[in-house]
């Protein structure tokens, strides 16, 4: 498994403003305590102007910062808790979705996202590289356009003995895959994405679940050149997310190109091979 360098030396962002930098802190699956937070408003105090700005990846950076200031601005992030980074050519801060509380999310995102970094987080590899958990099909986090791209999907099974036909299952799902008709349920596998919303809707637990994981999606990225992810075959385990994200990450250090991103080294080395080397199957 990787055992990829994490660079302490990260984290410093130039501004346009001469000798004024942003210095930014990796915040795991974008939540902070409150004690956290209120370290990062006094150190924006001392050391900025009193703002702070969190980014698109739910990191914390806190701008105007006088160049020369931004190493102890660095240490005294460290001692609250949160580690500076997520710049450079590095594995990026793992943005997850709220799916961990949110009545749709259909998987753990946040435990997943620290899983994720605890391991990997800040390694250094030959470009940045991105990683996004959606809880869901409805997709906040955007996962096809991130190098790797996880989503939670949650497919249903009913039970017609204990159905009364009330329709709820019907009235809340958008793809019509469920519909009610003479007291009972026309269910269609080929219509249903798997957001799992029929089965918490059910009011006689009618509906159970019939299969449940993650669906990845491998070589997106967004930016000025958009990319869409290959999707691959099937539903992946919670546990089974690290060890994929690792054997890519060895993949990329060992087969990249200086300066070389996860899908061009797709288009180069071709997608059954990167695939194979995660130990997966691109859907056809």
């Amino acid at each position: 498994m990787t055992d990829g360098k994490k660079n302490r030396n990260l984290g410093v962002i130039p501004l346009r403003e001469k000798g004024k930098v942003a210095v930014r802190g990796r915040i795991p699956a974008g939540v902070m305590t409150a004690s956290q937070m209120a370290a990062v408003a006094l150190i924006a105090e001392e050391f900025g102007n009193g703002e702070v700005a969190m980014t698109a990846r739910l990191n914390v950076e806190i701008p105007f910062v006088n160049r020369r200031d931004a190493g102890e601005v660095a240490e005294r992030l460290r001692e609250a808790g949160i580690e500076p980074g997520s710049t450079g050519a590095t594995l990026r801060s793992v943005v997850a979705c709220k799916g961990t509380v949110c009545r749709h999310g259909c998987c753990d995102t946040q435990g997943l996202a620290r899983a994720i970094e605890e391991r990997y987080g800040g390694c250094e590899l030959p470009r940045k590289l991105k990683i996004s958990i959606a809880g869901c099909p409805n997709n906040c986090a955007r996962v096809q356009l991130n190098d790797i791209g996880i989503m939670g999907r949650r497919f249903p099974v009913f039970h017609a003995a204990d159905c009364e036909g009330c329709g709820a299952c019907e009235k809340v799902c958008r793809e019509g895959a469920v519909r009610v008709a003479d007291g009972g349920v026309l269910y269609s596998e080929e219509d249903c994405i798997g957001c799992g919303d029929c089965v918490a809707i059910c009011p006689e637990d009618a509906i159970g679940i019939a299969s449940e994981g993650l669906r990845l999606y491998i070589g997106g990225r967004s930016g000025r050149v958009l990319q869409v992810g290959v999707e691959a075959e099937g539903l992946v385990a919670a546990e089974e997310i690290p060890g994929i994200v690792g054997r890519l990450l060895d993949y990329i250090r060992e087969n990249a190109q200086p300066g070389e991103r996860l899908g061009d080294l797709m288009e180069r080395m071709g997608v059954d091979e990167v695939f194979a080397a995660a130990g997966m199957i691109p859907e056809r």
